[in-house]
């Protein structure tokens, strides 16, 4: 019996070795990087790793989701891969956050980045470009003459910019906020796209101290599959939780209990989302029903299944943005749900409302701000052609052509900046 014990000990101390791994943690130029720490979401500290950038030794109690910590480079949020053979070490490379542009060998100001690099996003930040392609990060001026380039090495996704004018770097699972200024650039500590959704993505509006947020909260209408029953046939047949068709908005003004703001509901979008909810959900009881008496699973019933699920996420799969623009002392809401554009004083008070049809020839996004003039324009789309339209007053004028298929598109004092069907950047004036 001892023998057995003995074996059992060793086998056991066997799988834990097994499980253990090593991380190393190196710079852009792969240089070992010392003094990283790791911690888990459960606040534990693991680390410092050594001269040669490791921290040997790690086991699976560490958890998938950690952050990566050393002063003066930036965190990062990412996923352990425990499934990796333990004779692989894991690399992991990280992004100094703030780097000298002089030190940055400048090759683009030889060859124009806008005929060479393929463009995922853009943004402006005062005077300056933040263009993220596929493989570099450029920062040009408003001519698109570029000051620098940077290796796009965190396979940063997407560009997004809130209401302030702060920049955000989103890759597949974190969100760095980005500082450009003329001879540096500063990459802030990351936060994972979970909370960037929850705190960073909901602000729609400021209006002087105070802030107007969107309820982002997803609605749940779980399917009636008992968890009681035997067999696990039922878990795949619950929906994912979707937004409702509409917007909720909350004002918090300093001081004071965040009060209800605005609210919008698109009614006809929203009765025939019940009405898909309601085709999946008399399936999926009638499925049970069948089990419940026969222990047999319809499978032919899946098909009508699956159509009802994507008719339910058609009319119900995500928000659709009601943007607030500021416009002298007053604040215009775009509500696409009941075609008007409210007025808002400074003070976040109604003062009035006027028609204006969101119709189908309205692009994504509805209206863009010229972000050094603050003036408005409507973006329209007729058989690919995309036109941008001025406002006066609160009228629309006719729209000037910009391009075939353009994506993104910007105006920066009275230029027009988009991506067209090729993903290169474009400017006209």
């Amino acid at each position: 019996m001892s023998r057995f014990l003995v074996l059992l000990f060793f086998l056991g101390l066997s799988q834990q070795l097994q499980a253990q791994q090593n991380v190393q943690f190196v710079d852009p130029q792969n240089n070992p990087i010392e003094g990283v720490v790791i911690i888990s979401y459960l606040g534990k500290e693991y680390g410092p790793s050594d001269a040669s950038g490791y921290i040997r030794n790690l086991a699976p109690e560490v958890g998938s989701m950690v952050q990566v910590f050393k002063e003066g480079y930036y965190i990062k949020v990412l996923e352990l891969d425990w499934q990796t053979p333990p004779s692989e070490d894991i690399i992991l490379r990280l992004q100094p956050n703030d780097i000298s542009l002089e030190e940055i060998t400048v090759s683009a100001k030889r060859i124009p980045f806008t005929d060479t690099l393929r463009v995922l996003d853009f943004d402006f930040q005062d005077t300056m470009l933040l263009v993220l392609g596929y493989d570099y990060l450029v920062v040009s001026g408003p001519d698109l003459k570029a000051y620098w380039t940077l290796e796009n090495l965190q396979e940063f996704e997407r560009l997004e910019r809130d209401v302030r004018g702060n920049l955000f770097l989103l890759s597949e699972d974190s969100a760095n906020q980005v500082l450009l200024r003329s001879n540096y650039i500063y990459f802030y500590p990351a936060v994972s796209i979970d909370q960037y959704q929850t705190y960073i993505e909901p602000l729609a509006a400021e209006m002087g101290t105070a802030l107007v947020l969107r309820n982002n909260r997803p609605e749940q209408m779980p399917l009636p599959i008992s968890p009681m029953r035997p067999g696990n046939q039922g878990k795949s047949m619950s929906f994912p939780p979707y937004h409702n068709q509409g917007v909720e908005l909350y004002i918090y003004r300093q001081g004071e209990e965040p009060k209800p703001f605005y609210f919008s509901v698109d009614t006809a979008s929203l009765l025939l989302a019940h009405d898909a909810f309601m085709d999946a959900f008399n399936i999926a009881a009638s499925m049970e029903r069948f089990y419940d008496q026969y222990g047999v699973w319809q499978h032919e019933k899946l098909f009508d299944m699956d159509q009802a699920q994507k008719i339910y996420r058609m009319y119900y799969a995500k928000p659709l943005p009601v943007p607030i623009f500021q416009q002298g002392p007053e604040y215009w809401l775009f509500d696409r749900f009941t075609d008007v554009i409210v007025v808002f004083d400074a003070q976040g008070h109604e003062k009035d409302r006027f028609p204006f049809n969101i119709d189908e020839d309205f692009h994504s996004p509805l209206i863009i701000q010229d972000y050094r003039t603050g003036k408005l324009y409507a973006l329209k789309e007729k058989r690919g052609m995309i036109y941008l339209h001025p406002f006066a007053g609160r009228q629309i004028l006719p729209g000037s052509k910009v391009s075939l298929f353009a994506k993104e598109t910007k105006v920066w004092q009275g230029r027009v900046y988009y991506i067209d069907e090729y993903n290169f950047l474009k400017l006209q004036s």
